[in-house]
């Protein structure tokens, strides 16, 4: 069984359902739904790639509070390993608005130290679990940027999720670089083929490209491989959509799996998450 590390952050959510987004000024809108579940990035790909049958290690930063204390208990009751750092700021907690196309406005009402770098000892710990791990998974939040370094210097193949890169913005540069294995959504960047095709050239082993519903095109250096999405008749919640084809086809990946073979994992994921009103 693969052995995955998520280094990243994990938040108590809120998703609230309406029939549009707000357009801007005062109103009032009347929601269609709503649900509070586990959230952020790091806990997304953490709950599918223990779907997918790997063995899971999250680290991330929770506060000592009713928030932290659920995300203990449902990434706990779903077989994740959890490396949890005691952040006095509080758990962090965001409030989702999502329209029926799958459109979203994220709100982060708690936002816990997400600006603190990973320090000792924990910078050190985690290096060490990493160079055991098959997949090795770093969040674009700032915290993390300060294990980038170290990681490479040992050797260690990072996954990296850019979301909706816009292919210039100087916050993703270092992660970008830093990866191996990149994903990214190609709804900011309207030369997703050329950048995807420049950083194979400099040395990324592959680069995933989302379209949502649209499916995804993998770029290596034998060329592209497109994947198709799987339909879902009747979405239910996007949230999670992009992590669980990043789960899917990582633990493909390690499986020795061709692209196309990883891509498909990786859509069947996705199609999953949609389906369901959990990250996986």
């Amino acid at each position: 069984m693969a052995e995955a590390l998520v280094v990243s952050g994990a938040s108590w959510n809120r998703m609230i359902y309406l029939p549009e987004l707000p357009r801007g000024g005062s109103q009032t809108i009347f929601a269609t739904g709503s649900h509070e579940a586990v959230g952020s990035s790091g806990a997304g790909k953490a709950l599918n790639l223990r779907a997918c049958g790997a063995d899971v290690a999250l680290w991330c930063r929770l506060g000592d509070d009713e928030p932290g204390r659920r995300v203990r208990r449902d990434l706990g009751a779903a077989g994740v390993e959890l490396l949890v750092e005691a952040d006095p700021a509080g758990t962090m907690q965001h409030t989702n608005l999502m329209d029926p196309d799958g459109g979203r406005v994220s709100i982060f009402v708690e936002s816990g130290s997400l600006e603190d770098p990973v320090g000792e000892p924990w910078r050190s710990a985690l290096v060490e679990r990493a160079r055991s791990a098959d997949v090795v998974a770093v969040t674009i939040f700032e915290q993390t940027r300060s294990l980038l370094a170290p990681l490479r210097a040992a050797g260690v193949p990072l996954w990296v999720d850019v979301h909706d890169y816009d292919g210039v913005a100087a916050y993703h540069r270092d992660f970008v670089e830093a990866a191996s294995m990149l994903q990214l959504s190609s709804v900011a960047l309207p030369g997703w083929r050329s950048f995807a095709e420049g950083r194979v050239e400099a040395g990324t082993v592959a680069v995933l490209c989302t379209h949502g519903a649209e499916g995804a095109s993998v770029a290596t250096v034998d060329g592209w491989v497109e994947v198709p999405a799987v339909p879902v008749p009747a979405p239910v919640d996007t949230n999670g959509a992009g992590d669980a084809f990043f789960a899917g086809f990582a633990s493909a990946w390690v499986e020795g799996l061709d692209v196309a073979a990883c891509g498909a994992r990786g859509a069947a994921r996705a199609a999953v998450a949609v389906a369901s009103r959990g990250l996986a």
